[in-house]
């Protein structure tokens, strides 16, 4: 689930906000596996193609709003992309909540996002950060700031041994994320469905290794109409189940782990496709402008990690590799989300902007350990405020006296350098 230490919690018994629930499944044929992957890619088509029509019709309904008077605000497409990191939640979680204290402004918290995405413990804030109240953001912000001694423990005496699907019990922690993401919730997530909104949840798809993005609105609007909320639990709890230390879920016999395996931060990557909202766009109205479109990226962790002295011992090693390969792959997918926005801005020069943020490399936790009660306080005052300070965002700079074409041509790093920001007006 997160980048820092998850082999280290599994080892010792700490961990990341993550759950999981007991694991029950058949074997599957090689046959029916085969059917599955056939499966798999025509549900991502029905899904990628309701997604489109949803925002296409939400953009719709903004645009008539503010031309009837009914809206002042100028149409925006916000997304919101909310990535794993575990307890270090606690800081995306403040960010959010101080982000409110911006006035008014191109910098300011929207009022509410048309499409909210997370990974990992990015997917247990990201059904706060939707329905986008300020009691919303409160709630998730104290969840974070008050984690309990029994979301976690060792799974018994024998949990080593290799028959086990996970070393920890987190039934604790299950519990209080069941019981905060309760119908009142699954409700207000359900109402997004209907305002054509899209809460995506990423989890990783262990039998076909690949990454499978949930439309957690349709979930919860199913939900709503048959009174069973378990299927978005298990979305969830999906989304947050580090392999190995917690038990992975299972969900129409698939085996579903932590999103962050696959992907840290859930976006599209074929955003340059033909197959796009704002290219259903213009094919149903190429006489109208499209909305301005802002992505607005939290990085639960630091970039870039700080330095530590690695021993030649399999759990230092396994934890260093794991967490370098996790950053590495969040660095270099926030750096393509920054180049397909340029590529877009330039190509068919419409407004499109993409913000990031993330912990500042030199801050350090003030205790040792996971889930700690003083760390998660510090992170959380941190982002808080960070989120009231609108020069907290960054944004890549790119050379515009340069061609830019993503296929056939690499940046360089002048181009596209890893810290490098500006100050936003």
């Amino acid at each position: 689930m997160a980048i820092r230490h998850a082999w280290h919690s599994l080892l010792f018994g700490s961990c990341l906000l993550v759950v999981g629930c007991a694991v029950d499944r058949r074997v599957l044929s090689v046959e029916e596996l085969e059917t599955k992957r056939v499966a798999y890619e025509e549900r991502v088509e029905r899904d990628r193609a309701e997604v489109i029509a949803k925002l296409v019709q939400r953009w719709e309904k903004e645009f008539d709003d503010h031309a009837a008077g009914r809206s002042v605000e100028t149409p925006h497409a916000d997304t919101l992309v909310l990535s794993g990191g575990g307890d270090y939640g606690a800081f995306g979680a403040g960010f959010l909540q101080g982000w409110g204290d911006v006035r008014a402004g191109p910098l300011s918290r929207p009022r509410e996002f048309d499409t909210v995405t997370g990974v990992s413990t990015g997917a247990l804030i990201a059904p706060f950060a939707f329905i986008g109240d300020e009691e919303a953001y409160r709630e998730v912000t104290r969840l974070y700031r008050e984690p309990k001694e029994d979301w976690v423990k060792l799974d018994g005496m024998l949990f080593f041994l290799p028959g086990r699907a996970s070393f920890l019990n987190t039934q604790g922690l299950q519990r209080d994320i069941c019981t905060q993401i309760g119908p009142g919730v699954v409700a207000r997530i359900a109402e997004g469905h209907a305002q054509h909104r899209v809460l995506a949840i990423g989890t990783t798809d262990l039998d076909l290794g690949v990454t499978t993005a949930w439309n957690l609105t349709r979930e919860a609007d199913d939900a709503c109409r048959s009174g069973d909320c378990s299927r978005v639990h298990k979305v969830l709890l999906a989304s947050a189940a580090i392999p190995a230390a917690f038990p992975p879920v299972v969900i129409d016999d698939t085996l579903y782990v932590d999103g962050g395996t696959s992907s840290n931060i859930l976006y599209s990557a074929e955003m340059l496709s033909n197959d796009t909202p704002r290219r259903e766009w213009r094919r149903r109205h190429p006489d109208r402008p499209l909305p301005k479109m802002r992505f607005w990226v939290i990085i639960n962790n630091q970039l870039h990690a700080a330095p530590q002295a690695v021993q030649p011992n399999w759990p230092s090693i396994t934890t260093a590799s794991v967490s370098t390969a996790i950053r590495s792959s969040t660095l270099g997918s926030l750096r393509f989300l920054a180049l397909q926005a340029e590529h877009i801005r330039r190509t068919e020069h419409l407004d499109i902007e993409m913000y990031y943020v993330a912990i500042p490399d030199d801050w350090r936790a003030p205790k040792p350990g996971i889930f700690v009660k003083e760390t998660m306080d510090s992170l959380a005052d941190l982002g808080f405020r960070m989120g009231r300070d609108p020069a907290s965002w960054k944004r890549y700079e790119f050379d515009v006296t340069a061609p830019l074409d993503p296929f056939t041509r690499t940046p360089t790093q002048d181009q596209m350098p890893a810290d490098r920001s500006r100050e936003q007006e």
